[in-house]
């Protein structure tokens, strides 16, 4: 199994938990449990996002600008459990 590593940025917003980036992907895991990938997007466009004084309104230039896929719950919970083990091991 190929594993692919993304670089996790928890933001403060109301809507949104985490942002991560990988390659070209973004990916958004809202406080809901929703979760999706953006395809496509530039490293820039996620450091603007990590960065932006209103992560929520930085996002709404992101959501309907590029192509995007829900990811289903398993796929969700296996990534936030890797971003947890993860975090737990640089301790």
């Amino acid at each position: 199994m190929q594993t692919i590593q993304f670089e996790v940025k928890l933001v403060n917003s109301t809507a949104i938990r985490l942002v991560a980036f990988s390659g070209n992907t973004l990916r958004v895991v809202f406080r809901n449990g929703a979760a999706y990938d953006y395809l496509n997007v530039e490293q820039q466009v996620f450091e603007a996002l990590c960065n932006a004084e209103s992560v929520g309104t930085e996002f709404q230039s992101i959501r309907n600008a590029y192509e995007y896929r829900r990811l289903n719950t398993l796929t969700t919970q296996n990534f936030l459990l890797a971003v947890l083990e993860a975090n737990q091991s640089e301790r």
